[in-house]
């Protein structure tokens, strides 16, 4: 007989004549486990030729890393596996399982069989300890929730887009978009589905190549006009767009509506030029969502500006006419002769289409999505920041021990500095994600040196004795916006709620430790570094999934686990901090000015996108200057 190292009970084991041990502290998984082999004398190797079959994927190394605890079981096969060391260890069942993180998710890999490897993993930190013992019914119930609130599209936006992404249509410009060099989400280019990997045609491939190039030239090129310049990141959303539009033309997808069944052949540039083309993708768009949006104006102004009398592209290039092919519904043959032989009145009809269209459009269109929705009970609380910052304390709350979970430590504290920073600077994602940082006494960037990077520096400030985020104007999105006046900008962090101790202690070694062998990418955020991962860099995807996830565990409350601080919150991204800010400051000013200064923007926009600022919340900060003067009185 032998002793259980955490629980002082008797347990029968396979190897005989072994001594009574004494109890040890042991109370980890990683060490519970190390501690048996080291009592059967078994190295990772012995162990893994003992229970793991010849046919089977499994190797020593994953024992060697679960026995560091460098890695835990997460998967309906690592937990089998547990359960042969078990047996051949003769301890009772769900031993090693019970020590886990997150012993719920054992459970998990056995009772819900049907879910895959990754929603188990996100849906283990939200199950109560007491998931096991729990009945049928009650298993159901919180796993319904789970998978609602925290794991599935919870908003009505998102559960428009699950349903119809089920029926993907696209047409891809992969050698444009490597050319633009936007780090993009990946997930949303690399489509599985045959409709989804279609990719352009050469023709069109190279017409659309020579519209990207004339509008993101440094100098308008020698015998046309234009109208402004798109940046990489503008050239890419064009491209996107105009990929729907043709994605449209030729889908085949039995499930969808008024298919027109054209090939690949038949799509040129010239197309953009014709009204009837438009009106039926108009049709299509509004009887698969419901309604217009503003995206359906916006891609009718980008067509007005292609038939633009001056410098339209479409209307400087009459040659693009010779690649039309009669559509049927669309376009006929003579048509196509008008077009050949009338360039120029074909594009002076479609100008006045397109303007008269916008102008309707822009009338019947609704808006798609609430983006107050997921953080309505943070808007509607008196503080709304005070409110958002109890998800930054209960990361604080919930930290692992930091020699026993390094790594882990080091994350949570990543998310606590994501928040903070978030809101103490009111930044777009992207600003925090490029952020580079220098240590305190290390060499700053020159604002040349970051201009030409477009980004911006978190830095520590010797003449204040403070750390600061320095970023140049051409770095925001809205650089020539009267906020800015071409001006950098530069901010000072307050020295609160132990910000310098971590922010500190994770230059020094938490942000190393998140690396680990990764290539360090300079930024301040990175993300830890994975066999299937290698880039420590953030891209916009990334970077939007790990602040979702930072609120799925520690904003959103549980009933089940009791963790959690805001009941009625739902997922979102790093953007909606900015609705936070200039909610609470137009609470409590009133002045959309003040709040466009906590967000970069002007008051016009506060106004139209940010502040939450309802006749209510005027009429109370109006009263409460009002009653004042019976306060006088009394």
């Amino acid at each position: 007989m032998t002793f259980d190292p955490l629980n002082p009970i008797e347990v029968t084991t396979n190897v005989s004549n072994t001594p009574p041990i004494q109890h040890q502290e042991i109370n980890t998984f990683s060490r519970t486990l190390d501690f048996h082999m080291r009592e059967h004398g078994e190295t990772a190797v012995d162990l893994c030729k003992g229970i793991v079959l010849s046919d089977e994927n499994f190797t020593s190394s994953t024992l060697t890393a679960w026995r560091r605890g460098a890695k835990f079981p997460r998967t309906v096969k690592s937990f089998e596996i547990l359960g042969r060391i078990e047996k051949r260890y003769g301890l009772p069942p769900n031993y090693f399982k019970q020590k886990l993180p997150h012993s719920s998710r054992a459970s998990l890999g056995h009772k819900i069989a049907n879910i895959n490897a990754a929603t188990l993993r996100r849906m283990a930190w939200h199950l109560p300890d007491d998931f096991e013992r729990r009945s049928p019914s009650e298993k159901a119930e919180i796993i319904n929730w789970v998978q609602t609130v925290i794991i599935s599209k919870s908003t009505s936006y998102r559960q428009y887009h699950a349903k119809v992404n089920k029926i993907p249509y696209s047409i891809q410009f992969p050698l444009i978009m490597s050319m633009l060099q936007v780090q993009t989400s990946g997930s949303k280019f690399k489509h599985k589905t045959e409709t989804r990997s279609l990719q352009a045609s050469n023709p069109l491939l190279q017409e659309v190549a020579d519209l990207v190039k004339f509008k993101t030239a440094p100098l308008t090129p020698l015998g046309y006009e234009r109208n402004g310049v798109w940046t990489n990141i503008t050239a890419h959303l064009m491209v996107s767009n105009l990929g729907l539009f043709y994605g449209a033309l030729v889908t085949s997808s039995p499930k969808q509506i008024n298919q027109l069944h054209i090939s690949h052949e038949q799509l040129c540039l010239a197309l953009l030029a014709f009204p009837k083309a438009w009106d039926w993708y108009l049709n299509w768009r509004r009887e698969r969502r419901g309604f217009y949006t503003n995206w359906e104006a916006n891609m009718l102004r980008m067509a007005a500006s292609l038939v633009n009398k001056e410098t339209g592209w479409l209307r400087q290039n009459p040659q693009l006419a010779e690649n039309l092919k009669p559509i049927k519904d669309l376009i006929t043959e003579a048509d196509i002769l008008a077009a050949q032989n009338d360039w120029n009145g074909i594009c002076d009809l479609a100008y006045r289409h397109f303007s008269s269209r916008w102008k309707e459009v822009r009338k019947l269109s609704r808006v798609h999505r609430d983006p107050f929705e997921p953080i309505l009970p943070i808007l509607e609380a008196e503080s709304p920041l005070k409110e958002y910052l109890k998800i930054a304390d209960e990361v604080i709350r919930y930290l692992p021990d930091e020699k026993i979970y390094p790594k882990f430590y080091a994350e949570g504290i990543r998310s606590f500095l994501m928040l903070r920073i978030g809101l103490h600077s009111g930044l777009r994602q992207k600003n925090i994600r490029q952020l580079l940082f220098c240590p305190r006494h290390g060499k700053h960037s020159s604002e040349r040196s970051l201009t030409d990077k477009k980004c911006g520096e978190l830095r520590w400030c010797h003449k204040d004795n403070v750390w600061e985020i320095f970023i140049p104007a051409i770095a925001f999105k809205n650089a020539n916006s009267s906020f800015f006046g071409t001006k950098p900008f530069k901010l000072a962090l307050p020295d609160l709620g132990d910000l310098y101790k971590h922010l500190e202690d994770y230059i020094d070694k938490h942000r190393q430790q998140i690396l680990g062998w990764a290539e360090d990418p300079g930024t301040f955020f990175v993300k830890t570094a994975k066999v299937t991962s290698a880039n420590a860099a953030y891209s916009q995807a990334d970077f939007y999934n790990a602040w979702r996830s930072i609120i799925q565990r520690y904003g959103i409350y549980n009933p089940y686990t009791k963790r959690g601080v805001i009941s009625g919150l739902l997922p979102h991204g790093p953007h909606n901090i900015r609705d936070v800010l200039a909610t609470h400051i137009l609470k409590v000013t009133g002045s959309y000015e003040q709040a466009s200064y906590a967000i970069q923007d002007t008051p016009e926009m506060v106004a139209k996108h940010y502040g939450r600022f309802l006749p209510q919340n005027k009429s109370a900060l109006a009263a409460k200057i009002l009653n004042e003067v019976w306060n006088e009185d009394i």
